[in-house]
């Protein structure tokens, strides 16, 4: 019994929007209907991705649930960037208390990205020492110029790879190729990271509809089918050999590839949509994914051995709430438009707020006939 991806669309992206977060959702959850060839009452749950920090507002999904085909239905509000809540709508699906499922988000409420970063962070320990997301980006990014012997240069090509990706993404929010030397002269915002290697708040809308396998099959000639799901958390309070070692999202791809039955992703994933808020962490997941080995996620990464971020990335397209949804949805683009990609994984997780504590899911996707 899988799980089949039978109808998806995206809003925006942009700096700013001018309607509301529910409106957005209300948009994205109709066209993604439309296209699975469904109404909202053919739906049994409705699922929302949402976080108060960036909508401004508690409770958020008493607004959005209803948007995204929530009333009178099933609903449950997943605090995350959007394949935590793809997870939830695939345990519903899987334990037959739904047959049909939508997960959708939104962004479009205008705040302060440091602020509120560092608001996320505990009162008494890291908030007065001013960390924020990006601060622990620049650590983080510090740590591999430490340690791997890579250099500034090498974050800028690998920020350059993703632009010119983004430049081929009608749905990417940054669509200018920037190169390396373009890069290496935007302002340092928290060494060794500048402007061009940190990606941007997009604000825009996205939504998926899943099935049980007998009504994606009914539904859709060509569902993507989700065969591998998993979720992994660092601590808190881990020491930063955790933190680096991405002890969480190995754990989420041990789960995820278990479920898929990969035994060797090297071999059986031809493409994958990566977080990467910051140029260089594209390194440490592809070698926690098991796409290369590790010390190797440079030379993997700037060869093009495979298919990776070929959205952009989260340079290009950087949606705090539903970024999870649009990596999704570039992962199901990517394999229906590569005739040699069969298997793609999305790794998705909310250090959009920052890290410490911070929780990744990974999703294996695979279309009809592998």
């Amino acid at each position: 019994m899988k799980v089949g991806i039978i109808g998806y669309a995206l809003v925006g992206f942009t700096d700013e929007v001018n309607i509301r977060t529910d409106e957005l959702v209300f948009k994205a959850a109709k066209a993604a209907l439309d296209r699975a060839g469904l109404t909202r009452e053919e739906l049994d749950v409705s699922v929302i991705t949402s976080l108060d920090a960036y909508d401004g507002i508690t409770i958020s999904n008493g607004l959005m649930a209803p948007g995204a085909g929530g009333y009178e239905k099933d609903a449950t509000r997943i605090q995350g960037g959007g394949v935590g809540a793809i997870m939830s709508a695939c345990a519903s699906i899987l334990s037959k208390s739904s047959r049909i499922a939508i997960v959708a988000g939104a962004d479009a409420t205008v705040f302060d990205d440091p602020i509120i970063s560092n608001a996320s962070y505990d009162a008494f320990f890291r908030r007065p020492l001013g960390m924020s997301n990006q601060a622990g980006y620049g650590l983080f990014a510090t740590s591999l110029l430490r340690d791997r012997g890579i250099t500034e240069k090498d974050f800028a090509a690998l920020a350059a790879r993703n632009y010119r990706s983004a430049a081929q993404n009608p749905n990417a929010h940054r669509k200018k190729s920037y190169s390396s030397e373009e890069i290496l002269d935007s302002p340092m915002v928290y060494w060794p990271l500048r402007q061009l290697e940190l990606g941007p708040v997009s604000r825009g809308g996205a939504a998926l509809v899943l099935a049980l396998e007998e009504k994606a099959r009914e539904l859709s000639r060509d569902p993507v089918w989700v065969t591998g799901i998993g979720g992994g958390s660092n601590p808190y309070y881990g020491s930063w050999s955790d933190l680096v070692d991405l002890k969480g999202l190995k754990h989420a791809c041990r789960k995820a590839y278990s479920m898929a039955d990969i035994k060797d992703p090297a071999a059986e994933i031809d493409a994958a949509e990566i977080h990467n808020p910051f140029a260089p962490f594209e390194i440490p997941v592809c070698e926690a994914l098991g796409l290369c080995q590790k010390g190797q996620g440079l030379d993997f990464l700037l060869e093009d051995k495979k298919l990776i971020n070929t959205s952009g990335g989260a340079l290009g397209t950087n949606p705090p709430a539903c970024g999870g949804y649009f990596r999704t949805i570039q992962a199901l683009e990517c394999l229906k438009k590569n005739d040699r990609a069969k298997r793609a994984v999305v790794q998705d997780s909310d250090i959009n707020l920052g890290f410490f504590g911070e929780t990744y899911h990974v999703l294996v996707l695979e279309k009809a006939g592998v």
